[in-house]
């Protein structure tokens, strides 16, 4: 997002940490409403351009939104659908977007409430991990043509005593809710939002065997002295990497593999 779109969504993540910040305010209530108001622009396109329309006011945008949301959503979600009309957006997709993802936001202040966050953020990545590695899973999870119960029943059983509440709801919506993107993409996302909550990047680690919990100390220091600020480490095996270490915080990648690097001798030998 962008200029006036950056500005309405920041503004909106405040009124939403306020909101659950009220005694008796339930996040996941307000973030299960946030997700059923955005399907609702998903759904309607002259709907959404209307409640962007540069030319209404601001008032007449809430008036609107007062109308369709009513008393069918939690109080503190409708607040802050009205406040988010009010605002300007570079476009009505970013509305839909912002109030998405939002909803996201409020579930993970449910967990973190709780103190399960941590545990939340383990079982996206290794969620993620688990469909990355079985295609024919991720495909029975994205199959269009199956009923959205089928797919949220599949997620629950997969799930099922093995992970936190927010965490099951989370991958519902993200193997229900995908707009754009992979699966493995929408995951990530999520992922990144539970670590912007506790204000701190999140590193992919490659390694050929697991790390011991010094060898993890001592790289979590490194990787926060090199990016300024705290790091989870999200730890994945591969033993075909041989040795080394390979490891991505968002766009960087440091690949130090003994197969990265046997790879550029054979480049080199091959003249490439």
């Amino acid at each position: 997002m962008q200029g006036a779109s950056r500005e309405a969504y920041a503004a909106l993540g405040d009124r939403l940490e306020s909101a659950v910040g009220r005694t008796g305010a339930d996040a996941a209530a307000i973030g299960d409403s946030l997700w059923s108001f955005a399907g609702l622009l998903r759904e309607r396109p002259a709907l959404r351009r209307a409640l962007t329309d540069p030319g209404r006011s601001g008032d007449d945008r809430a008036a609107l939104a007062q109308v369709l949301v009513g008393n069918r959503i939690d109080p503190a979600a409708a607040e802050l659908v009205t406040a988010a009309v009010r605002d300007r957006w570079r476009s009505p997709g970013e509305l839909a977007s912002a109030v998405e993802e939002l909803g996201v936001v409020a579930h993970m202040a449910a967990a973190d409430g709780e103190g399960q966050l941590d545990d939340v953020e383990d079982e996206l990545f290794r969620f993620g991990q688990v469909v990355q590695g079985e295609p024919a899973l991720r495909s029975a999870l994205l199959d269009q043509a199956a009923p959205a119960e089928a797919r949220r029943d599949l997620v629950r059983r997969l799930l099922a005593d093995k992970a936190q509440p927010a965490t099951v709801r989370l991958v519902e919506h993200a193997v229900l809710g995908r707009r754009d993107g992979t699966l493995e993409a929408a995951l990530e996302r999520i992922g990144d939002l539970a670590a912007a909550r506790r204000a701190r990047r999140v590193a992919v680690v490659r390694v050929a065997a697991p790390l011991t919990d010094e060898h993890r100390g001592r790289l979590s220091q490194a990787l926060a002295a090199q990016v300024g600020g705290p790091v989870r480490l999200n730890v994945v095996v591969e033993p075909d990497l041989v040795g080394g270490i390979k490891v991505e915080v968002g766009d960087d990648v440091v690949d130090g593999t003994v197969r990265s690097r046997l790879a550029d001798v054979q480049r080199r030998l091959s003249g490439r």
